[in-house]
């Protein structure tokens, strides 16, 4: 294994997305369009693991072969930095005004005269005055001009233009260039390197469920604001109105800083959870710490996943108040 590819296996939060993508039936990450991001188009499901960088990131990783690229669409975008984030309007080629009118042509076929539709009033000819009574019989449609309302200038086809949004840069239609999107799939390479990860992952949920607990992973919980919150994990004991649900949250950075932790803190409280155990990869910052303490959140710290697996286990048996004879029991070899 290459070291590039050592090095997005090792990330715990793509570890996160790819088993969000192993129990989804599509298993592919699909971009959406949307105009308020600056390429005009985004990937939802990769940012919520990857942030804002998910684009860069997705690109990165097919590059060393962990995804593959499918074509999803093609696109017109902005010759200099590809968005296609555009504003399409139609100019006038004499003024180059935008404030255009379409009218639609007609041949009065009894005298001859050609005019734009709004000069025939109450369905009578502005040059003969005979009514207009059968389309094909006494007038045809003769098709459309535009009228510039600027310096009143008529003409046949008006020129189409297109503004960049990011850089307001106006071009020429047929200068756009085209942008494929695509949807990235996971492949068996990267599969195999996060199945290595995510043992760790059931060696969790194993050692919790022989302390009474059912276990969810990913665990999916709809907080009182109604919104489906997703996490690492969620161990579950009693039913009904006893129901206690404790969230096992992993968090993986250069270090966690206090904004992550305040923002698991406000979806746990969300999904009126009971407790909430963090693993962070591989440190937390001093003011991040701080705040876990405050809010009671329980947290280890560790390099990697295999090495924070079993301190989360040891910290969920504290934190359920197992005897001590109990936790090495949980650990003595099988």
């Amino acid at each position: 294994m290459t070291d590039q590819v050592e090095h997005f296996v090792k990330n715990i939060k793509l570890a996160k997305l790819v088993l969000r993508l192993m129990n989804d039936p599509e298993q592919r990450i699909e971009p959406e369009i949307n105009p308020t991001y600056p390429l005009g188009y985004r990937y939802p499901l990769a940012e919520e693991y990857l942030g804002r960088s998910a684009r860069e990131q997705l690109e990165e990783m097919a590059s060393v072969g962990l995804l593959e690229k499918e074509f999803f669409s093609k696109e017109l975008g902005c010759p200099i930095d590809q968005s296609i984030n555009l504003s399409l309007k139609r100019h006038c080629p004499d003024c180059d005004s935008t404030n255009i009118v379409r009218e639609e042509l007609i041949e009065h076929i009894p005298c001859g005269l050609v005019a734009p539709e709004t000069e025939f009033k109450d369905g009578k000819c502005p040059k003969c005055g005979r009514e207009l009574k059968k389309l094909g019989v006494d007038y045809l449609k003769q098709g459309q001009k535009y009228v510039c309302q600027n310096c009143q200038k008529n003409f046949q086809e008006p020129v189409e233009k297109a503004m960049c949004l990011r850089d307001k840069h106006s071009f020429l239609l047929d200068d756009a260039v085209e942008v494929n999107l695509y949807s990235y799939k996971v492949t068996k390479l990267l599969q195999e390197e996060i199945n290595k990860a995510l043992d760790q992952q059931k060696y969790m949920g194993d050692k919790i469920k022989e302390l009474g607990f059912s276990v969810q992973s990913p665990g999916i919980l709809k907080g009182k604001s109604g919104v489906a919150h997703d996490f690492f994990m969620v161990a579950s004991s009693g039913g009904g109105f006893m129901k206690v649900n404790i969230i096992i949250e992993l968090l993986g950075d250069t270090e966690i800083d206090k904004d992550e932790v305040l923002s698991l803190y406000a979806k746990a409280t969300d999904a009126n959870a009971q407790g909430v155990l963090l693993g962070a990869i591989p440190v937390l910052t001093a003011e991040a710490k701080a705040i876990a303490e405050s809010y009671q959140i329980a947290y280890v710290e560790a390099d990697e996943l295999s090495g924070a697996s079993e301190k989360m286990v040891r910290k969920f048996a504290e934190l359920v108040e197992t005897p001590e004879e109990r936790i090495t029991e949980l650990f003595s070899p099988k």
